[in-house]
């Protein structure tokens, strides 16, 4: 026997058990007497291998394994030759997060989920939205796939809306432009740093739009770039 598989058998052998998973009880009736037959039936036994705990030997965070699959997952070596688990705990403590699933009964949008029928989620020590998201994506496979086709909806939706929102606001510039250049005399045309008459200059903001030059002001007033402002927190300069 190798050294390796000695310390797997070790390391099996000082495994703590783990309670069973589910709730199925032995004495569970499955039939009911009825008139084709008329005795009871129930579970007289139930054989498992039972389970363990392990743990992440790089963040400790514990889990559940069935015995048969303990020396499997304890050969599981990283790229460096360690061990990915163990069954002795390690001294370091799971980073635990406040963050909660998105199927949690304080998710904002726990109305339109149970609309669509989605179970409710007691996850809520995740560390970050990507956790959040890789959870979701891991353990609710179908509740993953509606949610993030209705993000995509919504998101197409709000962009189309930001592009008639932005010609909607040149259709006001160029009004307020042809009015300016009705009341005032005729002007020889205007030559442009880039030397060609009556040339209009746009420069690109940060927002995604175009700033015509000499209406910066009015640019940072459309909805698009207010609500860019929102999210980023900054200011056009």
């Amino acid at each position: 026997m190798t050294t390796d598989n000695r310390m797997a058998v070790e390391l099996m052998e000082e495994a703590e058990p783990a309670p069973e998973p589910g709730n199925f009880d032995r004495r569970k009736v499955i039939h009911s007497p009825s008139d084709a037959f008329p005795l009871d039936m129930q579970v007289a036994s139930l054989e498992s291998a039972g389970y363990v705990y392990v743990y992440d030997t790089e963040n400790g965070e514990r889990s559940v394994v069935n015995r048969n699959m303990l020396e499997t997952q304890l050969q599981k070596l990283r790229e460096d030759g360690t061990r990915y688990f163990t069954t002795v705990k390690p001294d370091v403590e799971p980073n635990r997060g406040t963050l909660k699933c998105l199927l949690h009964k304080d998710d904002p949008n726990r109305g339109q989920y149970d609309i669509w029928g989605f179970p409710n989620c007691n996850k809520s020590n995740l560390i970050s939205e990507f956790q959040v998201n890789r959870h979701v994506q891991i353990r609710h496979r179908m509740e993953w796939q509606t949610i993030y086709e209705e993000r995509e909806k919504q998101e197409k939706e709000q962009d189309r809306q930001d592009r008639e929102d932005e010609r909607r606001f040149q259709r006001e510039l160029l009004g307020i432009a042809t009015q300016g250049r009705q009341q005032t005399q005729p002007q020889a045309s205007r030559v442009d740093d880039v030397g060609i008459p009556g040339t209009v200059i746009y420069n690109p903001c940060d927002c995604g739009g175009q700033v015509r030059e000499g209406y910066v002001a009015q640019h940072t007033r459309s909805k698009k770039h207010q609500r860019w402002e929102k999210k980023n927190g900054t200011q056009y300069s």
